[in-house]
């Protein structure tokens, strides 16, 4: 059995404190502090090389929690510095929530840097389900970077549009009742022509007819089957809409103005991104490609937060709990609690990606689709959350079997 130096680091923007103990939990040395830049890593180094060889240790093992960023510089030029590569080095990045629940086991103890450094010593040295250990790989963090820009391009996008619809209700009230939007999509060429030169509903009623068919049609590219039925609409939306106030119509106006600029400037955006997304993934092989429904941005989001399938030992099941697709279950004695909650734990970044890829397979896949109303039609409450999440898990499996295999997806006869 090995005796490894158990270091555990709480991580600041600029200072880390390091507490060091052994398998035993007794503390090595004295608590210290460095810089969090490359002297205080040196600095941290040789003070733990130093307490390893007069410890006679053969192993130095090393735990920070992943807060934000800080973490990161860290821990990669510990894993590149050539002295410590000798000593079976490892890193571990926790969650903050695993140290947050392990220190709920202690009976009140204050919330101090030192502190915090020795609990986090302490629940490595426990050593029961540790994350895997930290490594750099250049065939996949660069593409992680791009898909979690992404991740936040897309949520950013959401709230500005929620936003934008608040303040167009506004200004037309009847406008985002999906029985009476004149426009399928709010935010089409038409409707951001109407919301931006319209100032207010009197201008609406005020325009003749023909001239509002005129505007819509034009607007629309003249691609409505017939711009009378929106016309009409329009019209009727703005006899039904709340009256706004004259001094509001200005800032009303601006403020959609703006949104709608933001918008568009954040769709182009994700466009962009979309693009280096595709053009990062093809330095990677890979066969989830051959998936129907899953394109480069979903396949780059699921094979970036994997990596190496080996890591989880190719196993869908450690691959589905590292993603978040594990329902906890409740029972005592003879009671067996028949409804079962998601966990909602791991890495939301690889069940957004999963989840997202198996709404469009179910679309384009006769298998995925059949599960998917299958389970759709089990119960009456959450239908398509539910049924969506069971199916995201089930895509794990194959998504797992073509990473190692790398053969091609091939549908089965139904």
């Amino acid at each position: 059995m090995t005796q490894p130096l158990q270091v555990g680091v709480d991580v600041h923007r600029k200072r880390n404190v390091v507490c060091m103990m052994d398998r035993q939990g007794q503390p090595v040395g004295s608590q210290f502090s460095v810089d969090n830049n490359r002297p205080g890593t040196q600095e941290f180094v040789q003070r733990v090389k130093a307490a390893a060889a007069d410890g006679d240790f053969d192993a130095i093992h090393i735990a920070a929690e992943a807060t934000g960023l800080y973490w990161w510089h860290f821990f990669q030029s510990l894993e590149q510095d050539p002295q410590l590569k000798g000593n079976s080095l490892q890193l571990f990045s926790f969650n903050p929530r695993l140290t947050a629940n392990f220190k709920k086991s202690y009976v009140d103890l204050d919330k101090t840097d030192p502190i915090d450094a020795r609990v986090i010593a302490d629940r490595l040295a426990w050593g029961r389900d540790l994350p895997t250990p930290f490594h750099y790989d250049e065939r996949y963090f660069p593409l992680r970077c791009l898909t979690r820009y992404r991740y936040h391009l897309v949520h950013t996008l959401a709230r500005e549009k929620a936003y934008c619809l608040a303040m167009l209700y506004l200004k037309f009230s009847e406008y985002t009742r999906a029985d009476k939007c004149p426009f399928s999509d709010v935010f089409g060429a038409a409707s951001r022509a109407v919301i931006h030169e319209f100032a207010s509903i009197e201008d609406i009623a005020a325009i003749p007819f023909e001239e509002l068919t005129e505007f819509i049609d034009a607007k629309g590219k003249r691609r409505f089957a017939d711009p009378e039925v929106n016309a009409r609409k329009l019209q009727q939306v703005a006899q039904d809409s709340y009256l706004v106030p004259e001094s509001l119509q200005q800032p009303l106006n601006w403020v959609l103005g703006w949104c709608l600029q933001h918008i568009t400037t954040l769709q182009r955006l994700q466009t962009r991104v979309n693009a280096a997304i595709a053009e990062r993934l093809n330095r990677i092989p890979n066969t989830l490609r051959t998936v129907p429904g899953i394109g480069p941005v979903f396949c780059a989001g699921i094979i970036a937060e994997i990596g190496d399938v080996a890591r989880f030992e190719y196993k869908h099941a450690k691959v589905a709990k590292y993603a978040g697709f594990k329902w906890r279950q409740t029972q005592s004695a003879d009671f067996q609690a028949e409804e079962t909650r998601l966990t909602r734990t791991g890495n939301r970044f690889l069940r957004y990606y999963f989840c997202e890829a198996a709404n469009l397979t179910r679309r384009h896949d006769a298998e995925y689709r059949t599960f998917y109303h299958r389970k759709f039609n089990e119960v009456r409450r959450h239908q398509h959350k539910r049924a969506l999440v069971l199916t995201a898990r089930k895509l794990v499996r194959l998504v797992v079997r073509l990473l190692t295999t790398n053969q091609p997806y091939r549908p089965r006869r139904l």
